[in-house]
């Protein structure tokens, strides 16, 4: 799944296209054929017989993106073994539904959108920071502009000071994290240490 060290892979983590009418999916036997069939055979090795499909393993971490979400999935990777200067941005500055009552929406989670990320560390029994990006708690929502491009960052200018710097620190128990995106800036680790970390949106 890996390209060169510094580059990333995407596309969507659902893996049932939107297209697929209930007549149609009668017609397959009331199951899609196996989209992820890489990720399957991975998951059946390691697991055993009673591990999920990939198209399983997928759907359930998106399903973690709460209400509307883009269903974008990308496999980073970043630049190893140097330090990098922190670039503080949101992915999109949106986190909510496009409820009709705004006010049951804004007033509970459950119409929220989240961003999910699954670390992969550079050895096993890895226990530390580097696989997460590092984040930056708000102590208000920060919402993109109406008009800006829901496709492009929200992106900040200026340093933080250390005391501010949350570093989220992977380990077993630990591989996942979640967040909504207009609770948080966050920026590529001081140094990467990491195989990649899977974002699901």
């Amino acid at each position: 799944m890996m390209l060169d060290d510094d580059s990333s892979l995407q596309g969507t983590w659902n893996c049932v296209p939107r297209s697929i009418t209930p007549e149609q999916l009668v017609e397959f036997g009331g199951s899609l054929p196996i989209r992820m069939t890489r990720l399957t055979k991975v998951l059946k090795e390691k697991l055993g017989s009673d591990a999920p499909t990939g198209d399983e393993f997928m759907m359930k971490m998106g399903g973690l993106c709460g209400v509307e979400p883009s269903a974008h999935w990308i496999d980073i990777i970043g630049v190893k073994d140097r330090s990098v200067s922190h670039s503080w941005h949101q992915d999109t500055g949106v986190s909510y539904g496009n409820s009709d009552d705004s006010e049951s929406t804004f007033s509970s989670d459950m119409g929220c959108k989240y961003t999910v990320m699954l670390g992969f560390p550079l050895e096993d029994e890895y226990v530390g920071t580097g696989v997460f990006s590092h984040a930056i708690k708000l102590d208000i929502e920060h919402l993109a502009p109406q008009d800006h491009n829901t496709n492009e960052p929200v992106l900040f200018e200026g340093t933080a000071g250390e005391e501010y710097i949350i570093r989220p620190e992977f380990g077993r128990g630990k591989e996942i994290i979640r967040y909504r995106d207009v609770d948080v800036l966050h920026s590529a680790p001081d140094v990467v240490h990491r195989q990649s970390v899977m974002r699901f949106m």
